[in-house]
């Protein structure tokens, strides 16, 4: 087994890229490898044909993801002392790949989610969440920036609240993040992976090509005017397909639909 398939476990269940975060003795911290596997791995979802959805989470139950590995930071502080933020680094980052990704995402917070893995939670497009988790920015109190949850999180909750969790780097409690819309379902932590897996199905049961286009439509919009937004052609050409026809078909036959993906 490689180091980046020790690191990074990948399965496909029923149309679901599974993709599982496996440093439970480090609180599945993002470290640079691991950071790479996710890139590399849901890049390659990118472009099967037999995937419709990423799902990621993490092993274990104590922690979804503790954000970026500090020991890994601290070691190239010692050494070369050549750490760099999100904008200085010679690739994408993880974030920029998951929301320029095709294919829907969603996050199965099996635990807390702090710091880069708040923001991993946050760039995925569902969250299904275990019932002891909780979410967390502490980067002001690290001397960090929180790059990307300073963009998104006051895009997609009151901007007031979002700069509140931000500068006070506190610990948001599972009903918060509910209150305000972070969250798609909760789950004891034994039921976690059967409430996403259905929640999951009832996704890829849907039409590939229109999954990817409302994925790339809405992210693309995000922040536009709304007659820029509306002349987006973003995605495949759903319109044109074979799979619109096959879903007319489908559904005045009453029958489930045989999607191609073209």
């Amino acid at each position: 087994m490689s180091s980046a398939e020790s690191i990074l476990k990948i399965e496909t269940r029923d149309r679901v890229r599974l993709l599982t975060l496996n440093r439970p003795d480090r609180r599945n911290a993002l470290s640079r490898d691991l950071g790479a596997a996710l890139r590399r791995a849901i890049l390659a979802a990118d472009t099967d044909p037999d995937v419709y959805l990423v799902a990621i989470t993490g092993a274990g139950t104590q922690a979804f993801c503790a954000g970026a590995d500090l020991k890994d930071a601290r070691a190239v502080d010692e050494s070369t002392g050549d750490y760099r933020g999100p904008l200085h680094e010679p690739e994408r980052s993880l974030f920029e790949v998951m929301i320029d990704s095709r294919k829907p995402l969603m996050a199965i917070v099996n635990g807390p989610a702090m710091a880069g893995g708040c923001e991993l939670a946050l760039a995925c497009d569902m969250r299904v969440v275990a019932d002891h988790a909780y979410f967390g920015l502490p980067e002001a109190k690290r001397g960090m920036g929180a790059h990307f949850a300073s963009v998104v999180l006051p895009q997609i909750m009151p901007p007031a609240i979002a700069m509140e969790w931000l500068y006070t780097a506190r610990r948001i409690e599972l009903a918060e993040a509910e209150r305000w819309g972070l969250v798609n379902r909760v789950a004891p932590s034994d039921k976690l992976m059967d409430v996403a897996m259905a929640l999951a199905a009832q996704i890829t049961s849907s039409a590939p090509l229109s999954l990817q286009r409302m994925k790339l439509t809405w992210r693309k919009a995000w922040g536009l005017p709304l007659h820029s937004g509306l002349r987006l052609d973003a995605g495949p050409d759903v319109y044109a397909s074979e799979d619109r026809k096959e879903g007319a078909r489908a559904f005045l036959e009453k029958r489930a639909p045989n999607w191609q993906g073209r």
